[in-house]
């Protein structure tokens, strides 16, 4: 009996150990049937051994992991050789937190698999931090790669309702943060229910409808740990709380300037107060979103610069095609019209038909002025008549062009290295026409560089001011160009590449000398050229 005893004795130890241990143990048969769950399995879960015997535990399993935890499962069933695989368990509430599941079998002298005996272990916090950091590293790639605001803020979301756990997320734009960047997207969510989106979230930026957001874009976060609970908005709460959500945090998310840009909203299925990790990270996730946000919009200042560029490129381009026309074609006409003058005072004198030669004579001086005077109005239209001019910070003229263009030099292999004088002073000029003169030099830079092999393609890009002046240059260490063409370089259709039209420079140059600037060129000493433009004081600074 006391043999008995003491086994029976040793056997509860190790029942209670098994039992009280940290993590869950199970067993099951060949076949892969659990036969054995130790009691934290069930307080976990909630299940009971009946529920839970057999295949029944499976339903624990959340269901994004389940098919691919049931794949790995046969496929060990089949090697008979241990292994682990990650998975999400849903608990008794309803939350689901990762478990590292681990798999031994035991097997008879024969190497016939007897039972499989394994161990759960809780790595919640483990693994939501790798989500947590791969999360960000994808977000951030999608901003540097310049996707869609939705896609990167949908990506986002997942990785709040990855970290958090048992939520839901979205992020609702300010009304004046809506429009072309987002597609007229109110609200950008994976997982809120469409219903949800179209009763609830889209008014969430009206004080009517949703104090809580209200009280967010006040700048204040808001959270309600149990909705059932919530008296002050109850239609609002209603529409919640019937798509099967107990809990909300409304987030202001916030631009660097302190303007309100919308609100990271998270309702989580089950009653739930935010724990001080669990804030941190919201705040963490807000300061994203605001980042994301004000980026996009940033790009589309980014595009209205492109927009105004092209059109005075046009514009430039057209002015200084013009002239040259018109310089090739008003020496004929001047020739026509010397010539009907002195043909109608030739014919003016007898013997001749003077009626007949009089009218001609008349026709064609009447038509040859006509002529000159359109030429006459076209070169005054594209003529270097003033401009609007403004004060202009050239340093952040000259870093619109570098942000402008800084992803195609990037894919061409070309670095850009700025050096922007410090407290540099304003200039008098045309702000788009200036990026213009930029936009042509930095360009020609590049087309320099193509074909260098032998060495790093480098732009430098630099300014200084003077007592009466500030400059700016843009050095490469290309080709250069030949001392013969320095004489030309800057006349209209005069072009070194095989492909150029020759108007680039000449437009620049004609742009420069009508804001009373400079623009030259300069062999360096080593490789390539500079260009550098030179432009007066603003006045406020003479």
């Amino acid at each position: 009996m006391d043999d008995f005893d003491d086994m029976r004795a040793s056997e509860a130890r190790l029942r209670a150990l098994i039992d009280t241990g940290p993590g869950f143990v199970w067993r099951t048969g060949a076949d892969g049937g659990v036969d054995f769950l130790n009691q934290r399995w069930y307080d976990y879960t909630g299940m009971t051994p009946a529920e839970a015997h057999g295949f029944g535990w499976a339903r624990a399993v959340h269901p994004d992991d389940a098919d691919g935890l049931s794949r790995y499962w046969i496929g060990l069933l089949q090697s008979n050789q241990p292994g682990q695989y990650e998975a999400r368990l849903r608990r008794f509430d309803g939350a689901y937190r990762w478990f590292l599941i681990r798999a031994t079998p035991k097997v008879d002298q024969a190497g016939r698999v007897l039972h499989w005996f394994g161990g759960n272990t809780d790595i919640d916090d483990h693994k939501r931090g790798e989500l947590l950091l791969s999360g960000e590293k994808r977000v951030l790639e999608m901003m540097a790669t310049g996707r869609a605001l939705p896609e990167i803020l949908g990506e986002l979301c997942a990785v709040v309702e990855g970290a958090l756990g048992g939520c839901a997320s979205g992020i609702v734009l300010a009304p004046s943060r809506r429009g072309q960047a987002v597609a007229e997207a109110a609200c950008i969510s994976n997982t809120l229910p469409e219903a949800l989106i179209a009763r609830g979230m889209r008014s969430v930026l009206d004080p009517q409808a949703c104090p809580l957001a209200a009280a967010a874009l006040a700048g204040n976060q808001v959270v309600v740990d149990d909705l059932s609970a919530e008296s002050r908005w109850p239609d609002w709460a209603t529409v919640v709380r019937a798509n099967g959500f107990c809990a909300a945090i409304a987030t202001p998310v916030a631009s660097s300037q302190g303007a309100i840009l919308g609100v990271l909203v998270i309702l989580y299925r089950q009653i739930h107060a935010p724990t001080g990790h669990e804030d941190a990270l919201i705040a963490q996730f807000s300061h994203m979103a605001s980042i994301a946000i004000e980026r996009a919009f940033n790009d589309v200042a980014l595009n209205q610069i492109r927009s105004d560029m092209a059109h005075v490129a046009r514009v430039a381009t057209l002015g200084a095609l013009t002239a040259s026309i018109a310089h090739e074609v008003n020496q004929p006409l001047s020739g026509i019209i010397t010539n009907a003058n002195t043909c109608q005072r030739m014919l003016g004198a007898t013997p001749a038909n003077i009626d007949g030669a009089l009218e001609t004579a008349q026709r064609i001086v009447r038509d040859g002025y006509r002529a000159a005077d359109v030429i006459k109005r076209l070169r005054a239209l594209f003529s270097k008549k003033p401009v609007a001019s403004e004060c202009v910070d050239l340093n952040a003229t000259a870093r619109d062009v570098v942000t402008l263009l800084l992803g195609e030099l990037q894919r061409l292999g070309i670095s850009v290295q700025p050096t922007y004088g410090e407290d540099l002073p304003q200039v008098t000029g045309d702000r788009v026409q200036l990026q213009q003169v930029i936009l042509n030099l930095v360009l020609n830079a590049s087309d320099a560089l193509q074909s260098i092999t032998d060495r790093p393609r480098q732009i430098r890009l630099h300014t200084w001011a003077d007592q009466r002046a500030v400059h700016l240059a843009v050095e490469d260490n290309g080709t250069g160009f030949d001392v013969a063409d320095a004489a030309q370089l800057f006349d209209a259709f005069y072009t070194t590449k095989d492909a150029g039209m020759g108007i680039g420079l000449s437009v620049s140059r004609s742009i420069m000398e009508s804001l009373d600037g400079q623009l030259h060129a300069s062999l360096n000493e080593l490789h390539g050229a500079t260009f550098t433009l030179t432009l007066p004081l603003a006045t406020t600074h003479l």
